[in-house]
């Protein structure tokens, strides 16, 4: 066989292998997953401070204030109404007399430049406990320590209070003829030192300005300490038609130092004003604002 005749059989086979074939595929799939995802975390977070201080140190003085105030208002009764009343109101029969209360406890212009400590109590309502108290401590030793401590107990419990007015003022404008008022106008301005004002027209109310002071003149160490303490339980107070105002007009400005004031008109409330300083400082110096 001729070398030409080679060449035509193999051209002749190559054209005869077969061709890969050519289409378009659609493939449609349908997926379906259920997942359940659980997460558990927990966190636990604990945090302890402690802190210890220890002086080893001699001193050659102290000065110690304490102030303490307790009060108590315990079942006490205010113009209860007749026992055989029906309803929870206790609005029964009662004396006339009784009725047309009007209490008024007014402070105008006064309690005004004054230095050092000035404490007042103002009143005109039924079992009241009302208070002042300073504690003051000085000491001029150079290594001393000072210490000043505040604390108040104040307790209401079981008490009831009745009151009832009839229909004698006018709805209308009952400011004109309130029952009971307590007002402190233009007073309280321009004291320097502490100064402590309690006032109140109501029933069985407890009100004290505490205050405990401490100063070492170049001293080296201060603590100070103040608690209060303040409860009402199981009181009732039933009041039918009674106006009420309680004001503070032009009062208690240009005050410098610890000023304290308390004013009620309501029944069995606890108010206290407590402070505890204890300061360590070169020199004392007191003054009358404004140059008074």
């Amino acid at each position: 066989m001729t070398k030409a005749t080679i060449a035509f059989a193999l051209a002749t086979l190559v054209g005869a292998l077969p061709v890969p074939a050519a289409a378009d595929v659609f493939v449609r799939v349908d997926v379906h997953k259920d997942k359940d995802v659980r997460v558990f975390e927990v966190v636990q977070k604990f945090k302890f401070v402690d802190i210890q201080v220890f002086m080893n140190r001699t001193l050659e003085g102290a000065a110690e204030a304490q102030a303490i105030a307790n009060q108590r208002n315990v079942l006490n009764t205010s113009r209860e109404a007749d026992p055989g009343a029906v309803g929870d109101l206790g609005a029964g029969r009662i004396d006339p007399n009784d009725m047309l209360i009007f209490k008024h406890a007014l402070t105008g212009d006064s309690i005004n430049g004054n230095s050092g400590i000035v404490g007042v109590n103002q009143d005109v309502g039924n079992m009241v406990n009302q208070a002042n108290v300073v504690a003051l401590a000085v000491t001029n030793s150079e290594r001393a320590l000072t210490h000043a401590q505040a604390e108040t107990d104040q307790v209401n419990a079981g008490n009831f209070s009745f009151h009832r007015e009839n229909t004698a003022f006018d709805i209308t404008n009952p400011e004109a003829n309130p029952n009971l008022t307590a007002t402190i106008t233009g007073s309280i301005n321009d004291n320097a030192g502490i100064v402590g004002v309690n006032q109140n027209a109501g029933n069985m109310n407890n009100q004290v300005n505490l205050v405990a002071l401490s100063v070492g003149l170049g001293s080296e160490f201060a603590l100070s300490e103040a608690s209060l303490g303040q409860v009402n339980a199981s009181n009732r107070v039933v009041e039918v038609q009674t106006v009420k105002f309680d004001r503070i007009e032009g009062s208690i400005n240009g005050n410098s130092g610890i000023v304290g004031v308390n004013q009620s008109v309501g029944n069995m409330n606890n108010q206290a004003s407590a402070v505890s300083v204890s300061a360590l400082t070169s020199n004392v110096t007191l003054t009358t604002p404004f140059g008074r």
